[in-house]
This record gives C-alpha cells, structure tokens and sequence, in this order.
C-alpha cells in the first residue's frame, strides 16, 4: 500500500444515501484510508463502490492506495468504465515497466472510449522514445478531443519540429548502426539542447568528453547533479561557462546564483557573458531584471522570447504585467499563453475577469459569478487542474454538494486547500467530526488554517 500521512482522530462511517457518481464511497475511502481505523478490506469494497459508478477519481486513488493490488479491480471494469478501467491499468503497467505494447493498447481502447488524456499519455511515450511526429500526432489527437495537456504538448512540439526531424533522422541512422561520429555528435547536442532527455544525450556524448566538448560535459554534470553529485556537477557547469562561454552552464549558474543566495544582479553576469539569444537566456534576464525592479528591461528580454512563443514567458510576462496594474495587457499575455495550453494563464485570466465582475458590484457576494471565468475554470477543472477545481467550488453556494464534490476531486490528489475547504463546508454543516479531520488532514501539510478554526480544533 501507499503510505499515505495517517492521522489520528475520532473514527466516525458515514453512509452513502444519494449518490452523486460515487462520491460518498470514494469519501468512505478517503477517510477510511487517512483514519488507519478501517481495513484494507473495507477501503477496497468502498472503492469498488464507487468505480462500479464510473467514478473517475476512485480509480485514480485505487491505483495510488491499492498499488499492485488494484489491476484485478480494473480488470472487472475493462470496457465498462468510459475508458478510466484501461487508462489507470495503463499507467499501473507503466511504473510496474510492463510491456509498452499492452500499456498502448490499453490506452488506445481508453480512448476510443472517449477518454481523452490516453492521448497525451500515447504521446508523451512515444515523445520519450524519440518518435516526436507520432507523439504530435497523438496530441493532436488530444488537443482536437479537448485535453488541455495535449493541447500544450502539441503547440510546445509544433514550435520544434525541425529540431525533432533531425533528431528522429539521425536516431534512426543511430539505431541502423550507420552513423557518422560527426552525426552522432550532433544527435547528441541536439538532445541536450532542444529536449529535456540529457541522460540519453550523455550515453551519446560521452565518447566526446576526451575533447572537452562543451554539450558532453554538460551532459556528463546533469547526470552527476541527478546523481545528487552537486558540486562536480557546478565545477563543470563553471568549467564550460569560463573555458567555452556555453550557455546552458551560464544559465545553470545563473540559476544557483539567484534561487540559494537571491544574487539576481549577481545572476545577470553569466548571461550577459555568453550574449547567447536562446529562449532559455532571453526568458531568465527577464526574470531576474524583474526581481531587481527594471521592469523595462524584463519586458524587453521577456519580449524577445515570446516572440518564438515560448509559453511559459508568455505566462511570466502576464504576471510581471498583472503586478503593475498593466491589466489590459495582462489579459492579453495570458489569453494567448492560455490559447496555447498554459493551465496557469488561464486561472489568472479568470481570477482578471473574476476581479472585473466584482469591481462592478458594489453588493460583495461570497458566490463568485463571472461566466467567462467560470468558463476558463469548468475547462481546467474537467482536466483534472487541482487548483482550478478548487478555485471552481467557489461558483457553488457554500453548502451545496457540489462545492463538496469539487473538492473531493482534488482531495484524491492531497490538494491542501480541498481538505481546508472541505473542513469549512461540514463546519457550515455542523457537522464536527467530519470538519475537524479535513482542518487537521489540511494543517497536516502546512496549510494555515486561521486562528478560528485553530480554537475550534482545540473545543
């Protein structure tokens, strides 16, 4: 089983009297799992319970709690489930190593069933195989069905294809064993610079490291820094920076300089020492000059990687934009990184609309109302954003069942703010019990409930 943090309170079962898709059995599962008072036996039929509803998020928690355990449960629901049986079997099989052709298979089905996150999960299997135009092809796939994570993946990929052709060319002459060493030194370089998979670009470069070939030892330091050999892997990144002027190790210690000892102007030294117009350089600067207060410089820097559509600086130069009051702009920076699949630019677009609504009514409602916001979060929500679910419950009267439901689902994912939340709604309930185990269950990952649910924890 999965250890889960246990806490210790009052042991209380509460029976399901109207189901809504599952959700009073899967809360049975969730107390039964976090109390330690019930027995693998009564958690496992309280799922069951609830899967047998085709509640998706029991499965989701079956595959967490259960582990091994929950593929014969999954097995009773293939092709009776919308999908979810097949998808979390396949996402089992996948960290048990099973075979990939009954991993895709499974997906597939889940699918063609209409649930649509299998696509992302084909394409990111082939995308770690080095079979990007099959993996777009599958985000595609996601993205036209509506998954908001394939939509990313797809405009990410789409930004680097010729990259990703290249790679694919000279991985196939790799693999066919006809492969020049100058080839297989670009095959390399690439993967280090333009993917995230430098332990495979270090099983290619390494014949490269007698000649101090900057992206090897690059590779050779992400490797040691994963191997949590941190101070090899800064001596090489300091090594390349100096000797070869690269600018994946400028950006390294860039980094390291801002993040332990908040030495952004410091931080800036490297960066401007490379003169290197990658995204990844461009979007830094940007982030440090901010932090140092010129925002006109961020804004230039920020501006620069946009203009190759990097989505995550689309999203960074909203916020910097959101913080001066530049809200129009702001909007228009996180509508475009949010067209793009950016989950966070499309809550802050809702929490933009949301504040819009309440300026314009000077009666201040605890329901929140924007219908273009609710839109953006309904979305994020049904694909499975946490903290746009959350945020969602908050368009619900605070008594309704559908403010517990919201935040059932992000509960399953340990979210801090479902427990909080769901400790205020049995509250409004009166219905102690159940309150005090969701604040302690929510206090229990640091979340900070105030100081009056505090003296009601301690009544």
């Amino acid at each position: 089983m999965k250890k889960w943090l246990y806490l210790f309170f009052v042991p209380f079962i509460f029976v399901a009297c109207s189901n809504d898709r599952g959700y009073d059995y899967l809360e049975n599962s969730l107390l039964g799992i976090f109390s330690k008072q019930e027995s693998d036996d009564y958690i496992t039929k309280q799922l069951e319970k609830a899967i047998k509803l085709k509640n998706k998020e029991a499965f989701a928690l079956a595959l967490i709690y259960l582990e091994g355990n929950s593929e014969e449960i999954f097995d009773k629901y293939l092709k009776k489930s919308n999908g979810y049986a097949e998808y979390f079997k396949a996402l089992l099989l996948k960290k048990q190593n099973g075979s990939e052709n009954e991993i895709l298979e499974l997906l597939e089905s889940a699918a063609k069933q209409g649930f649509n996150k299998a696509y992302y999960v084909m394409g990111d299997i082939y995308e770690n195989k080095l079979e990007f135009t099959k993996a777009q092809e599958y985000f595609k796939k996601g993205k036209d069905s509506g998954d908001f994570l394939s939509l990313r993946s797809y405009e990410a990929g789409k930004n680097m294809m010729n990259y990703y052709k290249k790679i694919e060319t000279l991985n196939k002459k790799m693999s066919e064993g006809n492969i020049s060493t100058d080839e297989k030194k670009e095959l390399g370089t690439l993967l280090v610079e333009r993917t995230q998979y430098a332990g495979k670009a270090y099983d290619i470069l390494k014949d490269f490291l007698v000649e101090n070939y900057p992206p090897a030892l690059y590779a050779k330091a992400k490797v040691l820094e994963g191997d949590g050999k941190t101070d090899e892997a800064i001596k090489i990144y300091q090594d390349t920076l100096f000797k070869n002027k690269y600018y994946l190790s400028a950006y390294e210690i860039a980094k390291k300089l801002a993040d332990e000892n908040k030495s952004y102007d410091t931080a800036l030294l490297p960066l401007e020492d490379v003169k290197s117009d990658e995204i990844l350089i461009n979007s830094y600067m940007g982030f440090l000059y901010e932090n140092l207060g010129n925002f006109k410089e961020a804004e230039k820097y920020y501006l620069k990687a946009v203009a190759k559509n990097d989505i995550d600086t689309m999203y960074y130069l909203g916020k910097m934009y959101e913080t001066q009051n530049e809200l129009k702009k702001a909007k228009n920076m996180y509508t475009k990184a949010y067209s793009l699949g950016s989950s966070e630019a499309g809550e802050r677009l809702a929490f933009l609309y949301e504040n819009e609504e309440q300026s314009k009514n000077t009666a201040q409602s605890e329901i929140l109302k924007n219908k273009e916001a609710k839109k953006i979060l309904e979305r994020l929500s049904k694909n499975d954003i946490d903290s746009a679910t959350v945020a969602l419950s908050s368009y619900y009267p605070k008594n309704s069942n559908k403010v517990r439901i919201l935040n059932l689902k992000a509960a399953v994912d340990q979210y801090p703010e479902a427990y909080y939340n769901l400790g205020v709604y049995y509250f409004n309930k009166k219905k102690n019990k159940k309150s005090k185990f969701y604040f302690i269950a929510a206090k229990s990952t640091g979340f900070d409930i105030g100081d009056f649910y505090e003296a009601f924890l301690k009544n």
